[in-house]
């Protein structure tokens, strides 16, 4: 091996052989990180990953077989997946890694949220040309819009607003966009007399958190329905008088309507006219300021970017809430991560 190193020095000079391979590697890790990612969507969407991190390991030929995959693919993801070590194979058998570990739990909603936005990044060209527009020619992956965002959520959003929640003394609380229902659960978790029913406006979503809640329903106390936060339907005829209403990342997708956001709050305040309200939000960063600390909010941009939704600023937020008669009672703001938290009441 030295020898051929030699041999290849002698042949390019050194420093174009060290310029060379400095540049292949910096062209490697976006190629790497593309079919690093597009592997592991696929084995985990299929139930191998999570099967690995439950059992351990297990024979990838035998699992493939039984689901009537194709040998040689499978063979080929695995053979990649444990030459850039998120798998490690032994024979037949594959197990996680450490590393693989890793990205099937904290940042495995960075996964699935980009998995959402697939459809966009796939049609890029036909997107740029016109040839396809969003929301006409192609639509997000709703299900994994609500996965993706409840596990990212559980790490600052959901914690910060089930303490507000809490700190209301909230006993009944509706949530506006309820996406898989993990910011209701926890708050079922953590205070075994409270209510929480769910709104939202996909079908398939909530067929999802249907089969959820027939795993663990909170003793009755987390129900869900389909509905339009716009033209709220009639509410479960046992669920109590609702005093607090919550939503998280929900209203930034409407932003360029506001006009409707706020008939929306005012409709709100008039059937709920004593309930309290929790909102998380999206808060505008500096693009200049993203550069110098490029975060993954550089990504949810362009989700946001090609799929026509706008990101207000907290002052927006402030100006919104004040039109629709709300007055806050409380707020928290972090710019690090571009979100922001409410408390509201009506304004008397």
């Amino acid at each position: 091996m030295i020898g051929q190193i030699w041999r290849l020095i002698r042949l390019l000079g050194l420093s174009r052989a060290v310029r060379m391979k400095r540049h292949h590697q910096q062209g490697l890790s976006y190629v790497r990180g593309y079919a690093a990612t597009c592997c592991w969507w696929t084995l985990l969407q299929r139930g191998f990953l999570d099967r690995l991190a439950a059992e351990g390991p297990v024979s990838w030929r035998d699992h493939g077989r039984r689901q009537g995959w194709d040998e040689q693919v499978l063979a080929g993801m695995v053979e990649y997946l444990d030459g850039i070590g998120l798998l490690a194979r032994r024979d037949e058998q594959v197990e996680l890694t450490d590393p693989g570990r890793v990205l099937l739990a904290e940042p495995r909603g960075l996964i699935e949220l980009l998995w959402a936005y697939e459809p966009c990044l796939a049609n890029l060209p036909d997107m740029l040309t016109g040839r396809k527009q969003y929301g006409r020619d192609l639509q997000r992956r709703i299900t994994y819009v609500g996965l993706g965002s409840g596990r990212l959520c559980e790490q600052l959003p959901y914690p910060v607003m089930r303490r507000m929640v809490l700190g209301q003394k909230a006993r009944t609380v509706l949530d506006l966009g309820c996406g898989d229902l993990a910011f209701l659960a926890g708050l079922c978790r953590v205070d075994p007399e409270i209510r929480c029913h769910g709104i939202d406006f996909s079908p398939e979503m909530v067929q999802f958190d249907r089969d959820q809640l027939a795993k663990n329903d909170y003793q009755g106390r987390l129900t869900v329905q389909v509905g339009d936060m716009f033209d709220l339907p009639d509410l479960p005829a046992d669920l109590p008088p609702v005093d607090c209403i919550t939503a998280c990342d929900t209203f930034h997708e409407y932003l360029q309507e506001t006009p409707r956001l706020l008939e929306m709050f005012r409709s709100l305040r008039a059937r709920f006219p004593t309930a309290v309200y929790v909102i998380g939000e999206f808060c505008l960063q500096d693009p200049a300021w993203l550069k110098k600390h490029p975060t993954a909010s550089l990504e949810h941009h362009l989700f946001h970017q090609l799929s026509n939704q706008q990101i207000g600023s907290a002052d927006q937020w402030r100006g919104i809430f004040r039109q629709a008669g709300l007055e806050i009672i409380a707020e928290q703001i972090y710019d690090l991560v571009g979100h922001g938290y409410f408390a509201l009441r009506a304004a008397p």
